[in-house]
């Protein structure tokens, strides 16, 4: 089992992938949400390298898109985990779940 069908089956998220030095890894999105991830992977890649420059410790970013969000989870100076949830997707489970796999997303 994957760590996105890991993710899936606790509700965590739809869809997600790792950005590698603003390149897509391990990525379970399908192509049809191709788009959604190239928005959501500028968007996030921006507001890490902007906002990292005026606040330390920034290392979540949110962003909603109808009835979903994507979220921005800065695994280290060079990843950051791109997830797609549900509205209701309960962040600090999705937080949790991260910090006690973080050398899963890294590898």
């Amino acid at each position: 089992m994957t760590i996105w069908h890991e993710m899936a089956e606790q509700r965590l998220l739809q869809y997600g992938c790792v950005l590698d030095n603003g390149e897509v890894k391990h990525s379970s999105f399908p192509s049809e949400y191709r788009k959604h991830l190239a928005v959501a992977r500028q968007s996030l890649i921006y507001i890490f390298k902007n906002v990292g420059k005026h606040v330390d410790g920034y290392d979540e970013a949110h962003m909603e898109v109808g009835d979903t969000h994507f979220s921005g989870y800065l695994i280290d100076e060079n990843r950051i985990l791109v997830c797609l949830c549900a509205a209701e997707t309960n962040q600090h489970d999705v937080r949790a779940f991260i910090e006690s796999n973080k050398q899963r997303f890294s590898s």
